[in-house]
């Protein structure tokens, strides 16, 4: 069956009136049809010889030869070309070469196709055909080189964008870090005004407390008249208007406490241990914990699951 089918394609390759040529790269010729055979039966047999050896005697390549241009440019080629028959009448030939690849894309030979033209008017027409394709081609490769250079500016102009936009990314990227910085200066700057003003605030408290109340106290528990209890009564009162605006809640709940639970509560707030506390108010530990306990209560979270420090740090 195989064997059939090539010989119905050898009849089909010899019926061809044009003269059919197969070649390698190198312009060797590697089959040809009855065509051929039938316009250089001087030069058979042909195959495996160089095309422009044995059917021009040359001992290099055809100038302008299409099959030459086919294998470098990887495209069809066309050509024109006088002869001179064997009976010394000149004529003309119409050449085409047509690149052959392989399965990996790879050029393997080319065909070449040559067609007698009888008329010196059928000449011309394909002669001028050809210059009008050759023009067209040129104005078409004109136009794709004034494409390639438009695409390469409008490349260009994209990558000069993209470093801009990379430049200033770069900047806002700096400008925020410094924001960042600033706005962290700005927070501990005011973390440090907060707890001084706190810590003034209690101070004032502590004072009034340590300096003052007792001395309040005591004139109260002794033998006074009404007017001079009035006195007392007013100097307390004026005091705790003098004190008012100052404190929050938490240094409201300050006078609740005594002098040295106000000092843990300060210690406890600065997130120091019961045994720190201890060591540093030269105390014993069980102290400590018998002053916290005092501290929940009048806080009102004994017995209760909240963290003493935490709950602290919420109210002040």
């Amino acid at each position: 069956m195989k064997h059939e089918r090539g010989k119905h394609l050898r009849i089909a390759f010899d019926a061809i009136c044009h003269g059919i040529s197969v070649l390698d790269s190198d312009l060797n010729i590697l089959l040809v049809n009855k065509t051929v055979e039938k316009w250089y039966p001087h030069a058979l047999p042909v195959i495996g010889r160089k095309c422009y050896e044995a059917y021009h005697g040359k001992s290099k390549p055809c100038e302008f030869c299409p099959a030459e241009r086919s294998l470098n440019d990887h495209s069809v080629q066309h050509e024109i070309v006088s002869v001179v028959e064997v009976d010394g009448a000149k004529g003309w030939r119409e050449v085409s070469a047509f690149p052959v690849f392989g399965q990996n894309a790879d050029l393997t030979g080319v065909v070449v196709c040559v067609r007698e033209i009888k008329g010196r008017k059928e000449v011309e027409d394909l002669q001028k055909e050809y210059c009008k394709l050759e023009k067209r081609l040129y104005e078409r490769t004109i136009e794709l080189s004034k494409t390639k250079k438009e695409l390469q500016a409008a490349i260009s102009g994209l990558k000069k964008a993209e470093k801009s936009q990379k430049k200033t990314r770069a900047e806002l990227e700096l400008q925020t870090c410094k924001l960042e910085e600033t706005n962290t200066a700005l927070k501990v700057l005011m973390q440090q005004r907060i707890e001084a003003k706190t810590e003034l605030e209690e101070t004032v408290l502590l004072n009034a407390k340590e300096l003052i109340v007792p001395f309040l106290e005591r004139l109260n528990k002794s033998r006074l008249d009404s007017k001079q209890k009035a006195y007392v009564n007013i100097i307390e009162s004026n005091l705790n208007e003098i004190v008012a605006p100052l404190v929050r809640e938490f240094s409201k709940i300050n006078l609740k406490l005594t002098p040295a639970e106000i000092q843990v509560t300060n210690l406890v707030r600065q997130g120091k241990t019961t045994k720190e506390i201890a060591e540093f108010l030269n105390l014993a530990t069980s102290t400590i914990d018998f002053h916290r306990s005092n501290i929940r209560e009048k806080l009102g979270i004994k017995n209760k699951k909240i963290n003493l420090r935490t709950h602290l740090l919420s109210i002040s």
